[in-house]
């Protein structure tokens, strides 16, 4: 728990650490670079940088809340809405809202980033009225000659003031149900509540530690913590502007860049491969069948060149009956078809029961082309 400084000015922070039962351990101040790590750090933002407004508000959704809070309160703000943070207290068992706190957004803001900036993410933040509860006051000392009352009247509503130690008392609108003091100021809250009221002893570091307990947040809305995948891109460009780091990323850089320039080396080195390969194809079908046209898918161009050359002679064609048949006859295994159909380079063959998918096997197996269409095997010229 820590007491979050006022803006960017200079200077020690008050902090506490608090355990899991809520007591309060290590406390003392320390520069924001110097806090020491924590699971979660909850802030405190001071009375006298927000006010505690009272409204109602009915149970809705989280996405309409914001606009909801400056609606309600806008007639009751003295500056403007636009540069007030609005933040809603926890909801009732209902859902309904019965309070709010307002405060300057900048100034929170840069108290928040001073922090971030020296390594303590602050996970939530208490705005200190909220320390009390309604009907309490909370008596400190300020310097040798002034204190500070802070108080909760019986409604909720918060106010406060610096005294000088010599003053009545007369600033509480109601005398308080108790009041918690600071040790050393005993006397003088005697002096100015009476001896009926009750009095609590409560140190700077028990005074924080009561954050442990409110269900306050005012990091709503445009001030919500940042989300964990963004707070590591920061940590990571932070960590990249090291020199070490810097080192790495141009090494990486570096090898990076010697992998695609070999990757691209080893392609041209394919791509001339292939088109040695393609000239060298070109020539052995030029000088194997002279006169055929420019070769642009060499293995077609061949055997419609030889089936030409046997049309010539008389020969059967690679697509031609004899072919087929023959290749045929490799795959049915002396079963008798029913039916043929055929077609310039399709033959096909109605086949007793069962007898096309055996047929289709053998013919997977031997390499050729056909397929099965329903008790039919269909066997086609080879591309």
């Amino acid at each position: 728990m820590l007491r979050l400084p006022v803006g960017n000015r200079a200077g020690a922070v008050p902090y506490v650490r608090v355990d899991a039962s809520g007591s309060a351990g290590e406390h003392g101040e320390a520069q924001p670079a110097l806090l020491p790590k924590a699971g979660l750090a909850v802030g405190v933002w001071p009375a006298e940088q927000l006010t505690l407004l009272g409204l109602q508000l009915p149970a809705m959704p989280a996405a309409r809340l914001q606009a909801a809070l400056a609606g309600a309160l806008e007639d009751r703000l003295l500056g403007d809405v636009t540069l007030q943070h609005l933040a809603a207290a926890p909801r009732e068992p209902d859902g309904s809202l019965r309070w709010a706190a307002c405060c300057e957004r900048e100034a929170l803001r840069q108290s928040l980033q001073r922090l971030e900036q020296a390594g303590c993410e602050v996970g939530r933040v208490v705005p200190e009225p909220a320390l009390l509860d309604p009907g309490w006051a909370c008596l400190q000392q300020l310097d040798e000659s002034r204190v500070r009352l802070l108080w909760r009247d019986a409604a909720g509503e918060a106010g406060w003031l610096h005294l000088a130690r010599e003053e009545a008392a007369a600033a509480c609108p109601q005398l308080p149900l108790g009041i918690l003091v600071e040790p050393g100021l005993e006397g003088l809250a005697t002096r100015w509540f009476g001896e009926a009221v009750a009095q609590q002893p409560c140190d700077h570091a028990r005074w924080l530690a009561r954050a442990a307990d409110s269900a306050w947040d005012l990091r709503q809305f445009d001030l919500a913590p940042r989300a964990a995948a963004q707070r590591l891109w920061n940590l990571l460009r932070e960590q990249a502007a090291t020199p070490a780091w810097r080192r790495v990323a141009w090494l990486a850089g570096t090898l990076a860049a010697l992998e695609l320039i070999g990757l691209n080396l080893h392609a041209a080195q394919l791509r001339r491969q292939q088109t040695t390969l393609e000239s060298r194809l070109q020539t052995t079908v030029a000088q194997a069948l002279p006169g055929a046209p420019a070769v642009l898918d060499p293995g077609v161009q061949m055997r419609r060149a030889l089936d030409q050359a046997r049309l010539r002679s008389g020969a059967a064609t690679s697509d031609g009956l004899e072919v087929l048949m023959g290749r045929a006859a490799q795959l049915l295994a002396g079963t008798r078809p029913l039916a043929l159909d055929f077609s310039p380079g399709s033959l096909s063959l109605r086949l007793p029961s069962g007898q096309a998918a055996a047929a289709s096997r053998r013919c997977q197996e031997q390499g050729l082309d056909c397929k099965v269409d329903g008790a039919s095997l269909v066997v086609t010229a080879s591309d």
